[in-house]
């Protein structure tokens, strides 16, 4: 694999970093043949005390499981030690050198476990609990806060710095609590982008990772991003294609309706969103990869691909083909048998690459998370992902019914299945 420099990985092209079916890439993932995956979502509020990692990596390791995929991003803050992020305030109590990653992979080293750094990577902050950090994201660059597309003529002539942009979005965001979970970065400007290079640089500099997981890199929802920075970068992206009288007419109109420009090319908006983002994953692989080549890039995404390219611009089939992504994990986060089953048939009736089904144990008993695990095995998938650790766990120093029972039910024989080409 050429090595590049951290300069050119910031300077490489989109067509460089997701080529078409076929060609050669720098970035792609390297293959491999492992065991069985049986991973492990640890949210953020179990990182939070020497204790909790020390409880977190025993019951992983007493109770089957492979790889713990640990949440160090949750709101655009960091559960671990330097980087352009601000330190977690759940992190308030304890000693400044405590450093939760460093101790989780220390512990889970001798147990045998990967450690997956997770990086909830657009969600940055909470509708009702707004990030005040100096260091925060949204703090240092609001005007890369994603805008929808109903409150766009009411914010747009603000400042993003005026308080009142910020809760705005936020208060939108609040009465849409059902279909959007908290703030969101956008992933169209350039110095988004690059600020979330510099976490991925550090995190893979710093620390003896397995693999780095990417979750809520996508788009609320087809209303985003309406926001100052994301309308010019379009502008400034089909600028070259309009003839000088169209660019006057509609910037003349832009003055007046200032979606006119998007309003005007829907598809080539829907297109122009879809490939950034794109971009951005390419440039996060292709940043982790130039630290720790055989690093195992995976992504939480929407389960149903059309739905998550149409809705959430995330494409992930695409990102698999290229090899920009090793393994997705999608969420199917249901309490309905039947729904997961199909879900799980139309995700095995379309082989694009290596697939960890994500199961939501938070929604059903033990005993159906183990013949979930089983369907999963049955259909060929080469792992699964059990979400989450706080929703399974018995508490602090207690043990687990939830996961003795799936031990016992569904991870009692150590796996020697080669993960090689299977989903």
């Amino acid at each position: 694999m050429p090595q590049l420099s951290r300069r050119a990985i910031l300077r490489l092209p989109l067509a460089g970093l997701v080529p078409p079916l076929g060609s050669p890439s720098p970035v792609v993932a390297v293959p491999r043949s492992r065991g069985e995956v049986r991973g492990l979502w640890v949210t953020r509020s179990w990182m939070t005390s020497s204790a909790q990692v020390a409880q977190v990596i025993g019951d992983a390791e007493r109770h089957g499981f492979t790889a713990v995929f640990v949440q160090v991003r949750g709101r655009g803050d960091a559960f671990y030690a330097g980087g352009p992020d601000p330190r977690a305030a759940l992190l308030a109590r304890q000693p400044s050198g405590f450093d939760p990653l460093a101790e989780l992979i220390a512990r889970a080293r001798p147990a045998g476990l990967e450690v997956h750094a997770w990086l909830n990577v657009n969600l940055v902050a909470g509708s009702t609990a707004i990030a005040t950090a100096p260091q925060h994201v949204l703090v240092q660059h609001p005007e890369w806060l994603m805008v929808p597309r109903p409150l766009a003529e009411q914010v747009l002539p603000l400042s993003p710095r005026s308080p009142a942009y910020v809760a705005a979005v936020a208060s939108w965001s609040q009465r849409h609590a059902a279909q959007i979970e908290g703030l969101f970065s956008s992933p169209i400007p350039e110095g988004a982008q690059l600020r979330l290079i510099d976490v991925v640089a550090h995190l893979t500099a710093a620390y003896r990772l397995d693999g780095l997981h990417l979750d809520y890199i996508r788009y609320p929802s087809p209303d985003f991003d309406c926001s100052r920075a994301a309308l010019d970068a379009f502008r400034d992206a089909i600028v070259n294609d309009l003839t000088p009288g169209e660019l006057a007419a509609l910037d003349q109109r832009a003055r007046r309706a200032p979606l006119a420009f998007i309003d005007y090319f829907p598809a080539r908006w829907t297109s122009f969103r879809k490939e950034r983002l794109t971009r951005l994953v390419g440039r996060l692989a292709a940043t982790a990869r130039q630290a720790r080549p055989e690093i195992r890039m995976s992504a939480a995404v929407w389960p149903d691909h059309d739905d998550a390219v149409r809705r959430k611009f995330q494409d992930w089939p695409a990102w698999l083909r290229s090899g920009v992504i090793e393994a997705v994990c999608p969420m199917l986060y249901t309490s309905s048998a039947a729904t997961y089953g199909g879900q799980l048939r139309q995700l095995a009736a379309h082989p694009r690459g290596t697939v960890w089904p994500g199961i939501g144990a938070f929604k059903i008993e033990p005993d159906e998370a183990a013949r979930r695990v089983d369907a999963a095995r049955a259909l060929g998938f080469s792992g699964v992902m059990l979400y989450s650790y706080d929703s399974m766990t018995g508490g602090a120093g207690r043990p687990s019914p939830y996961l003795g029972t799936l031990q016992r039910r569904a991870f009692r024989a150590s796996s020697t299945a080669s993960a090689g080409a299977a989903r």
